[in-house]
């Protein structure tokens, strides 16, 4: 069994034709899955903008297609609602097993421009697609 040198996976795309096969590339000195080896071979530029995402020193963001820049990331990596921090396990909407790979700062108010992170909250995936949810609900 092959497992992927850069995400450690165990699985990959399937070529579908005459025959059905996995499909893994070889890399240094193993292998990786055709979804990595779209990001690292094929876009090369997807790095740089990955690499500019976990950039901890500076965060952009656009409110009303506004761009502002931080100096520093307000993202502390933990739920302010369940407590869950990056890296911890929950039950995704699809009842399957998750890890909590990111936050995301949420507006549950307005957007004020001359103070960006006033009326926000820091959420994990999963309080964030029940708060989306129950905001579409109202506005209906």
């Amino acid at each position: 069994m092959r497992i992927c040198l850069n995400c450690g996976s165990d699985k990959t795309y399937l070529r579908k034709g005459k025959y059905e096969y996995e499909q893994w590339y070889k890399y240094k000195d193993g292998f990786i899955c055709q979804n990595c080896y779209n990001k690292l071979i094929l876009d090369p530029k997807w790095n740089k903008i990955k690499a500019a995402k976990n950039n901890p020193r500076k965060m952009r963001f656009t409110p009303l297609g506004t761009k502002i820049s931080l100096k520093e990331n307000p993202r502390k990596g933990v739920c302010e609602w369940c407590g869950k921090k990056i890296g911890d396990e929950y039950i995704d909407y699809y009842g399957k097993v998750a890890v909590v790979d990111r936050t995301a700062i949420h507006h549950f108010a307005e957007y004020h421009l001359e103070d960006p992170l006033k009326d926000t909250v820091e959420l994990c995936p999963s309080c964030h697609a029940k708060e989306s949810v129950r905001l579409r609900r109202l506005k209906q």
